[in-house]
C-alpha cells in the first residue's frame, strides 16, 4: 500500500517537538503547517500541493505564488486567506517547506512517499512473479505427471537460488566486510553521546552498510552535532536515539547553520543584558 493510501501520517513526535526551524515559527504557523501536512498526505504526489493554472489569480501577471497557494488552501482550512498567507511566508522563511515552481513541497514527506512507492512496486512485482511460477508448476504437474517429482525439485532449487541471490544482493557482505562494519559501528557507538538501543542502532547500521566515505561523513556529522544547541540543551535530553538518527540520515543536517544561529541568539541575549545593566536606574536614597 502506498503512503498516501494509508489512514495515518508517520509523525516522529520527538523530531517534531525539537525541530529547530519549526520552533522558530509562531503557534499560528504551526497550526497551518499541521493542516498542510494532512492535505499533502492525500495529494496525488505525496508531500506536494500542486498549483494548477485555474488556481492562479492573475496568471498573466507576476503574482506571488504564496498568495495563490493561500487562496487555494483556504477552501480546505479553518483559517482566512491572510492567516494562511502569513503562515506560509513564515514557514518558507524558516525552510520548513519550500516552493519549486508551481509545487509547494515538504522534503521529508516527499522522501517517505518515494520510499513507500518503491517498496510497494517491488512487492507487487515479487508477488506476480511467484504467482506465475506457481501456476506454471501446477500446469506442468497436471500435464506431465511422470515428470512431477523432477519438476518440483527444479522449481524448489530455483526458489532457493533466487532467495540466496536476493539475500546476497540485499546484504552483499562478506566475512571481512562484516568485520569492518562491526568495527566501524563500535567507533560510531563510542562517539555518539546518547547510548540507547544499541541493538536497533546496529541493525540500522548494517542496513545502511556505509562506505568508507559515508562512514567518515557520519563520524564528522556526529562530532559537529555534539556542539549544536539542541544536543546541549537540558543535559542532552533532545538528542535523537542513535537508530533514529541513522534511519533519518541526519548526517545530512546542517549543524553548522544551527550552531551559528545558536551563537547569534546567545550574542543577542548578552547584548540585551548589557543594555539593561547600563540603563537601569536606582532611586536615590
Amino acid at each position: 500500500m502506498s503512503r498516501r493510501e494509508q489512514p495515518y501520517i508517520p509523525l516522529y513526535v520527538q523530531d517534531f517537538l525539537t525541530d529547530e526551524k519549526l520552533n522558530e515559527c509562531s503557534a499560528e504557523s504551526t497550526g497551518v503547517y499541521i493542516r498542510l501536512m494532512c492535505l499533502m498526505h492525500k495529494s496525488h504526489e505525496y508531500g506536494v500541493i500542486l498549483l494548477k493554472q485555474k488556481d492562479k489569480q492573475n496568471p498573466k501577471q507576476n503574482a506571488s505564488n504564496v498568495t495563490d497557494f493561500a487562496n487555494k488552501l483556504v477552501k480546505h482550512m479553518p483559517y482566512d486567506v491572510a492567516t494562511i498567507e502569513r503562515s506560509l511566508h513564515e514557514l518558507l522563511e524558516e525552510e520548513v517547506i519550500y516552493i519549486d515552481g508551481d509545487r509547494l513541497c515538504q522534503k521529508r514527506m516527499i522522501k517517505d512517499g518515494e520510499i513507500s512507492s518503491l517498496r510497494a512496486s517491488a512487492g507487487s512485482k515479487g508477488g506476480k512473479k511467484k504467482a506465475q511460477k506457481k501456476e506454471f508448476a501446477n500446469s506442468f504437474a497436471t500435464d506431465f505427471a511422470i515428470a512431477k517429482s523432477q519438476a518440483t525439485v527444479e522449481i524448489e532449487n530455483e526458489y532457493e537460488n533466487e532467495n540466496e541471490n536476493e539475500v546476497k544482493n540485499k546484504t552483499d557482505i562478506t566475512t571481512d566486510d562484516k568485520k569492518i562494519l562491526e568495527d566501524r559501528f563500535d567507533i560510531f557507538w563510542s562517539l555518539y553521546p546518547r547510548k540507547v538501543g544499541k541493538g536497533q542502532a546496529k541493525k540500522m547500521w548494517f542496513k545502511i552498510s556505509p562506505s568508507e566515505e559515508l562512514y567518515k561523513k557520519i563520524l564528522s556529522a556526529v562530532e559537529e552535532a555534539k556542539n549544536c544547541r539542541q544536543w546541549k540543551t537540558d543535559g542532552g535530553q533532545y538528542i535523537p536515539y542513535p537508530s533514529t538518527w541513522l534511519n533519518q540520515e541526519r548526517w545530512e543536517d546542517d549543524y553548522a547553520d544551527e550552531n551559528k544561529r545558536g551563537e547569534d541568539s546567545e550574542n543577542e541575549k548578552c547584548q540585551g543584558n548589557i543594555y539593561r545593566r547600563k540603563y537601569t536606574f536606582r532611586p536615590s536614597t
